[in-house]
Formats: structure tokens, C-alpha cells, sequence
């Protein structure tokens, strides 16, 4: 009795602890919260680390609520358990990037809380920037930026080039990319690394550049880079001097405010905004040279450009010239560094065949384009080239003889009358027989030879009118297939990507890049694209697109001005102008067809 009555006391016991075992693990007791740095520059990135003295997730503590007055960039947590004499402790730390807001002046970050326990809150300083050089100095990290310019025009190029400061060794990092609504921006060469020295002290140095080409024109703020890593701090609690700890550093730069112009009113014809332009025309025979009739001739030009990118480059084409047969190849876009610049490059070939003598002029190409050193606009041109082209010599002797009285091909001269009464009756008569019998012969042979022809007509008549009987399978069959290969293959995804994401510039070429290859001739221009389908729906969006891209929107609209968000409604109004086109193709074809020569 005695020994049940223990044992049901211990079971007692054992469930009462299991109860209250789950309440307190679930409620920590004790919640800290401290930043890196404090006062901060307003825009500015700084750490928040929060510590909890438990096992716990991110969304127990719910920061963005509580955290909603600043921009949380990244968040990383770390857990930690310790055993103490038998007494086992969880610890949770939580480390967010935070981006102060714009306002200057004082800023309270609340009491974080975790269940029924908070932190403190803290009062947090923001600085104007023009402060950032007394902060520098105490701060391990910081990133200066420069452009050169804040006014630029709509697709004009210009660089940003960011240094990052670092105080101590860097042992990693991430620098995260300006951003600038409705504009591309990439990475220009290779980051540099030197140290400069400020002040007394020695910082390393990172540079990277960016090219920056706004899309869209109006009022922007570009925002800076921004830079999260660890850095490598001595440890001063250990015996080994080679030992080393890591601490966590974030750093922005400062927000630029950029104007954006749009295309100047007065502008006519493509816009090419360009730090320097050059046309240059090479031919692979000279003009002084004779040409001669049907001899092929081939150009070469090259449209090179400083501070654009080779899409940004226009086709360029000759007109139509009577008696000349011109075939443009594709054109080759390549790009390269000179002297720290973009230099851009299009050269087209066009190979020229006169079908014709006389005097060839082939007229002067011209390009404008906007210099965007001295605003102005400029233009850049070839000279015009003038070829002698001779008859071909050949052709003409076959066509036409060069003396009509030559005797290999005159007839032979009739006897006089003369000549006849010497020879008299008899000899007239040996003389005519052999004529009959030759015309005898030829008239039987003309006559066989018509058979001949006729029985061949009456044969191909026949086949052509079985032809005509069948039904257009093959046809029909042939026109699916064409537009199964179309709308299929790689160049086919990739447009659909492009649609599908809303990618107003990959869209662009990768809809040029299609039509290249399907239709087999140089589309340079989607307004080529548009006469070419003479499809209204395609028409339309196409128009869109490159309003889109390259409109003209006044600086107080552009602001409300929506992106381009019609990438499955091109996809669509492709296909069926594709299909019709090629339905189109076919029926002109059988249209084309000769008819039966003897119709019934």
C-alpha cells in the first residue's frame, strides 16, 4: 500500500512538470535589441541585432509590423546552445539590415516583442549627408558615388562609378546594383582595388562602375549601391595574435536626383544620343576602275559610335536604283572598350549588280545623331560614289550581228536575167530540182515535227487536269508544317520569355532575331516587321512597344506613364499574322500557276 502510494505521488509530480515543461520553453526571458552604429546618415544602412534567450523562429518576433518604418534589406539568424553544469541554455540572434528613412532627425525603434516579453526601445539619430564626412571616420564602412551628369537625355548613356570604403580587411561581401526605374543598368569592366588614405588612416578601396541608360524620360531618384559582408576584426581575448573574428558591416550610398529630357520636339528620324559618330564606306573595287555589265560589286559599311550600345544603332539603307540589283546581308554587332569608352560597331555588307551600262551613282549615306557634349544636333555621311559601267561585249555580239551584209549569214544572190537566157531551159530546169526536192523534205519534216508537238501539249493537258482533280492535302499539309517550324524552336522561346516577362527591350530583339531567320531576309526595324505581316493587330502592338521604349513623353507625364504590359497580346496578334501571311503566300502561288493550255 505504501509503495503505490508513492508511486502514484511521483506521477503526480512527473505530469506537473511535463505541463508546465512546454510554458516555459515558449516564453523567453529576455529580449535584446542593439544597432552597429547610432547617429545614422538619413538613407542610410545600418544592423539591428535582436538576441533571445531561446529556441525561437523569425515570425514569432514579426518585424515587418514592427519594423515598418524602415526598409528591410536582409535578414540572418544564428542559434547557439550552451551546457552549464547540467543546465542547458538556447540562444537565438537575429541580424537585419535596415535602411534608415529620409527624414532627418529622430527616430524611435520600438519595443520588439516576443511573446509576453520586449525589448527596449532605442532613439536613433538621422543625419543629414552632408554630414557624411565627420561619420566617416568612425564608421568601418562607407561608399562615395559619382555620375557625370545629372541631366541626360531619354537612351542617353552615362556612367556611375561607386567606390567602396572598408576599414579593415574584407573577408566577404556583397555590393548590391543602383537601382533606377525604366532603365537598363549593367556592370562596366573589371572592379579596381587600391587603398587611399583619409584623414591618416588607410581604407581599401573597391571601384566598380555602371552604365546607366534611362528608358523612360521625367523626374527620377537613382539610389545608390549598397554594400553587405563581414570584415575581419583582431580578437583581442586570444592568445594566438593570427586569430581573427568576423564582424558584420553594411553601407549605402547616398540617393542622386536625375532628370531625364525627353526626344527634343524637332527631332525627325531615329534617335541616336552619342558622345562621337562616324560612317565609313569601303568597296571592293575602285571607282576608277571600269565596271562591266553584271560584274557584282560589294560595299561595306561601318557605323561606329561612342557611348551607346550596338542595338542603339540604326539600319541604314540604299534606294531603290533603276537598273541596279542590291543584296543587303545580315549586319554584324560587336562592341569593345577603347580608352576606358563603349565604342559600338555595325557594319553591314550590301553586294550591287548593274544590270545595265552607263554611269552608275550610288548616293552618300547620312546618319544623325545627337551629340550629347555640345547638345547639338550633327550628322555623319559617306561620300558618293560614281561607277562607269561598260556594256558586256559578249551578250552583245550574240544578239545582234555587227555587219547585217556579212555573207556567212546573207542569202545567196538570186542569177540575173542575163545569166538565165545563156543558160536556158534546160539549165533551168536541172537547177529547180533540186530546189523541189529540198522543200519537199523540209515540209515533211515540219510536219512530222508538229505531230510531235502536239501529241507532247495533248499529254501534259492531260496530266495537269488529273493534277487539278486532286484534292490540296499536300498543300494544306505543307502550310501546318511551316507554321509548326515558326512558332516552335529556340529563337521561338526565348520571344515568349521575353512576352511573358514583359521585357520591352529583350522582346525587341528577340522578335528581330525571329524574323530574321524565319523570313530570311534583314529585318533591322520593327516598323519593317509591321509593312511586312500589313497585319493591324500586329501593327498596333508593335506601335505600343515602341511607344513604350521610345516615346515622346513630356517630363511632368512621365512619372504617371505605365511600362509596357502587352507582351501576350503581341505573342498572340504574331501568331495569327504569321498564319495568315503564310496562307496568304500559298494561295497566291496556286493563283500563279499557269492554266491548261487547251481549256475545255
Amino acid at each position: 500500500m505504501v509503495i503505490s502510494r508513492q508511486l502514484l505521488m511521483l506521477a503526480s509530480i512527473l505530469v506537473v512538470g511535463l505541463l508546465s515543461l512546454p510554458q516555459a520553453l515558449a516564453e523567453p526571458t529576455e529580449v535584446i535589441a542593439s544597432v552597429d552604429r547610432n547617429p545614422v546618415l538619413a538613407g542610410q544602412l545600418f544592423n539591428l541585432t535582436v538576441t533571445v534567450n531561446d529556441d525561437i523562429d523569425q515570425d514569432e518576433i514579426n518585424v515587418e509590423q514592427q519594423l515598418n518604418q524602415f526598409r528591410i534589406v536582409n535578414s540572418r539568424s544564428s542559434r547557439s546552445t550552451r551546457v552549464i553544469n547540467g543546465d542547458m541554455s538556447r540562444t537565438t540572434t537575429f541580424v537585419f539590415s535596415l535602411q534608415a528613412p529620409q527624414q532627418v532627425g529622430t527616430l524611435t525603434i520600438p519595443a520588439l516583442s516576443v511573446g509576453d516579453v520586449s525589448s527596449q526601445p532605442i532613439e536613433l539619430t538621422l543625419l543629414a549627408s552632408d554630414q557624411a564626412d565627420a561619420l566617416s571616420e568612425s564608421q568601418p564602412a562607407f561608399i562615395r558615388t559619382s555620375v557625370e551628369s545629372t541631366q541626360v537625355y531619354v537612351q542617353q548613356q552615362f556612367k556611375l562609378i561607386s567606390r567602396l570604403y572598408l576599414a579593415a580587411n574584407l573577408h566577404s561581401g556583397n555590393l548590391i546594383a543602383p537601382e533606377l526605374a525604366d532603365a537598363e543598368i549593367t556592370q562596366f569592366g573589371q572592379d579596381q582595388e587600391n587603398y587611399e588614405i583619409i584623414d591618416g588612416k588607410r581604407y581599401q578601396v573597391y571601384q566598380r562602375t555602371y552604365l546607366i541608360t534611362p528608358q523612360r524620360s521625367g523626374q527620377f531618384t537613382l539610389n545608390g549601391p549598397m554594400f553587405e559582408g563581414l570584415i575581419s576584426k583582431d580578437s583581442g581575448r586570444s592568445i594566438f595574435s593570427s586569430m581573427s573574428t568576423t564582424e558584420p558591416v553594411t553601407a549605402s550610398a547616398e540617393p542622386i536626383e536625375l532628370l531625364v529630357q525627353p526626344i527634343p520636339s524637332s527631332w525627325q528620324g531615329d534617335w541616336l544620343p552619342a558622345d562621337l559618330v562616324t560612317l565609313t564606306l569601303e568597296t571592293d573595287i575602285d571607282p576608277a576602275q571600269q565596271l562591266q555589265q553584271g560584274q557584282p560589286l560589294t560595299l561595306t559599311l561601318r557605323t561606329t559610335a561612342m557611348g551607346v550600345s550596338p542595338d542603339q544603332l540604326p539600319a541604314l539603307q540604299l534606294p531603290d536604283i533603276a537598273g541596279v540589283s542590291i543584296y543587303p546581308e545580315t549586319p554584324q554587332l560587336n562592341q569593345a572598350v577603347r580608352n576606358d569608352n563603349l565604342i559600338a560597331q555595325r557594319s553591314q555588307t550590301i553586294a550591287i549588280i548593274p544590270r545595265q551600262g552607263g554611269t552608275l551613282e550610288l548616293p552618300s549615306f547620312t546618319l544623325p545623331w545627337f551629340n550629347t557634349r555640345t547638345q547639338q544636333r550633327q550628322v555623319a555621311s559617306t561620300d558618293q560614289l560614281t561607277f562607269n559601267v561598260a556594256i558586256n561585249g559578249s551578250a552583245t555580239a550574240n544578239e545582234y550581228p555587227s555587219n547585217p551584209t556579212d555573207v556567212s549569214s546573207a542569202p545567196s544572190q538570186a542569177p540575173s536575167a542575163t545569166e538565165m537566157n545563156q543558160q536556158g531551159p534546160a539549165a533551168s530546169a536541172q537547177s529547180s530540182s533540186p530546189n523541189n526536192r529540198l522543200w519537199y523534205w523540209l515540209a515533211a519534216l515540219f510536219a512530222a515535227l508538229w505531230v510531235i508537238t502536239l501529241s507532247l501539249f495533248a499529254s501534259y493537258w492531260r496530266r495537269q487536269q488529273r493534277q487539278s482533280r486532286q484534292p490540296q492535302t499536300n498543300a494544306t499539309s505543307a502550310t501546318s508544317d511551316s507554321v509548326r517550324h515558326a512558332l516552335s524552336g529556340a529563337l521561338w522561346q526565348q520571344l515568349q520569355q521575353a512576352c511573358q516577362a514583359n521585357q520591352a527591350a529583350a522582346t525587341d530583339q528577340a522578335l528581330r532575331a525571329w524574323a530574321n531567320s524565319i523570313l530570311g531576309q534583314p529585318i533591322h526595324d520593327l516598323t519593317e516587321l509591321s509593312r511586312h505581316f500589313a497585319h493591324p493587330p500586329l501593327t498596333s502592338q508593335i506601335n505600343h512597344l515602341l511607344s513604350c521604349r521610345f516615346g515622346h513623353h513630356s517630363v511632368a507625364s512621365a512619372p504617371d506613364q505605365p511600362s509596357w504590359q502587352e507582351g501576350k497580346a503581341l505573342l498572340r496578334s504574331l501568331q495569327a499574322a504569321y498564319k495568315n501571311h503564310v496562307k496568304s503566300s500559298k494561295t497566291k502561288q496556286q493563283q500563279n500557276v499557269l492554266p491548261a493550255l487547251y481549256p475545255q
